[in-house]
């Protein structure tokens, strides 16, 4: 049986070829906690890898971008999935303070996105209860 390399590998080697390099501090942090998140929540760091590749594949000009805005965008484009049933703990249950800037951004936008959800769903199911009444 061949030996499986850890997704993050593959992760790594696609933010490298389009992430400004080197990172910085916080970057180098947020990427220890990507890491960690791929490999305690394996359907997210396979989504996130996709995100990642169609990001790659869309990206005409090739142009390098900092990792913290394109970790910010991949995060929420896998977050926003609405068949996504890992998410990591400290996403849905922050701490109360978070030291990292990337990590407090990614918390303060799922909470947003939730936010948003449970809006649309109110109006929704709102709408819904009106038409049933009409």
């Amino acid at each position: 049986m061949a030996k499986q390399e850890p997704i993050f590998n593959d992760v790594m080697f696609w933010l490298n070829k389009v992430c400004i390099l080197p990172y910085t501090d916080e970057e180098l942090d947020g990427l220890g906690c990507l890491g960690f998140d791929i490999k305690k929540y394996p359907e997210f760091g396979k989504k996130y890898m996709e995100k990642l590749l169609e990001k790659c594949s869309s990206d005409a000009n090739h142009q390098r971008m900092a990792f913290s805005n394109l970790n910010l965008q991949l995060y929420r484009r896998v977050l926003e999935q609405s068949d996504l049933q890992q998410i990591p703990d400290w996403i849905v249950m922050p701490q109360q303070t978070i030291q990292n800037p990337l990590k407090a951004r990614i918390v303060k936008m799922y909470s947003n996105l939730t936010t948003k959800q449970n809006n649309l769903v109110a109006v929704s199911s709102k709408n819904m209860d009106g038409d049933i009444t009409k």
